[in-house]
């Protein structure tokens, strides 16, 4: 395994460790745990000799055991771990403070809209408001301050989220830098103790990994800079097809050069090749855990069906998951062993009639 994205759910206050394997959507790791410090995840990431990459929320025993293991793997002189951390749960984080936000400014108007209501039904009666808005107009004035600081937020955090994309608004490869950059000059303006824990998670240089790693993956492409520039030009708009729309003279000339360099990778099969080469490199790059919360997901209606849920209870269920083949999707007609090149001898029913010891004599021979 070259890849892997980890969390933890709970049964009850008992700890289930996750790991899934994001290319083939194998459930790799799924152990109760006595807790989920450091020392206990880190014997797990010890476990994987083959780790080159692994995706994480901020959790700090996650953090701590990477670190463990990444000491472990300095001590034996070989390669760390790379560490992404999540993009999926720092943008979760960030919605979270937007709805925050968004309520501060509702309720700003509010109160100014609840304040002006009487005062404008006595002037519509006539009476005189003389000495009786002061406190309206106040409240106005704040409704405006939030509104501004609002609109300001709300352009930041969509620069910010465009900084964790593959490609930038312009439809250029984004790297390290550049995110780096744009993030330096929109967190300061994420202003409020709502937006702290979101300022702080991508702060980290571990938030932009993933660009550094896909970055290297494509350079080590072995194919001519021309053709590997207009695919990735292909690939930003396969991503981003709102470059193509609108009527001003770079989106024209940019639909102009989308048409033939469609009609170029269907007659070209060299092109068409490192046109799927890229493609693979952003497929197999991944930035966000969210596959294991679709398996957090699997364990969970488990858990609704049984009062206990036993490790072997869970061990049964992920070697069906394995096992069974995918019915939708770019992995249709597999099944997570087999995407992880494991050819099992038979079906995951009759395969829990083998005892251990066939069933490691076949595998191997593999």
């Amino acid at each position: 395994m070259i890849e892997g994205t980890f969390d933890e759910i709970f049964v009850g206050r008992q700890p289930i460790l996750m790991g899934v394997e994001p290319n083939s959507f194998c459930w790799i790791v799924g152990n109760l745990a006595e807790n989920r410090d450091g020392e206990t995840w880190a014997t797990h990431f010890d476990r994987f000799d083959q780790l080159e990459h692994a995706v994480t929320d901020a959790g700090s025993g996650l953090l701590k055991g990477l670190k463990l293991a990444n000491t472990h793997r300095q001590q034996a002189e070989r390669e760390p771990i790379a560490h992404t951390l999540d993009v999926f749960h720092t943008k979760r984080e960030g919605r979270r403070a937007w709805r925050v936000t968004e309520s501060q400014l509702w309720k700003a108007q509010q109160k100014a809209d609840d304040l002006w209501r009487p005062l404008e039904k006595r002037r519509q009666q006539g009476q005189s408001l003389l000495g009786q808005t002061n406190k309206a107009h106040a409240a106005s004035c704040e409704a405006e301050r939030v509104l501004k600081e609002t609109i300001e937020i709300e352009n930041a955090w969509q620069h910010v989220c465009s900084a964790l994309e593959w490609f930038t608004p312009e439809g250029e490869l984004n790297t390290v830098e550049a995110a780096r950059a744009k993030l330096d000059l929109w967190l300061p303006r994420l202003k409020g103790k709502t937006w702290e824990k979101t300022v702080r998670m991508l702060q980290r240089a571990e938030s932009l990994v993933f660009l550094d790693r896909v970055g290297k993956q494509l350079e080590a492409l072995p194919f001519d800079q021309a053709e590997l520039q207009d695919a990735l030009r292909l690939e930003a708009i396969r991503r981003c097809p709102s470059l193509l729309q609108g009527e001003d003279a770079r989106s024209r000339a940019l639909r102009a050069w989308h048409l033939l360099a469609s009609l170029r990778m269907a007659r070209d099969e060299s092109f068409r090749t490192v046109v799927q080469q890229v493609r693979k490199v952003f497929q197999t790059c991944w930035r966000a855990s969210s596959l294991v919360e679709g398996i957090n997901s699997v364990v969970r209606m488990q858990q609704a069906r049984h009062r206990r849920l036993t490790a072997g209870l869970i061990d049964l269920k992920r070697f069906y998951w394995n096992c069974r083949q995918f019915r939708t999707g770019r992995r249709k007609g597999h099944s997570p062993y087999e995407l992880l090149g494991i050819k099992l001898p038979a079906d995951w029913w009759q395969l829990l009639s083998w005892q251990p010891d066939r069933l490691r004599q076949h595998l191997s021979g593999q």
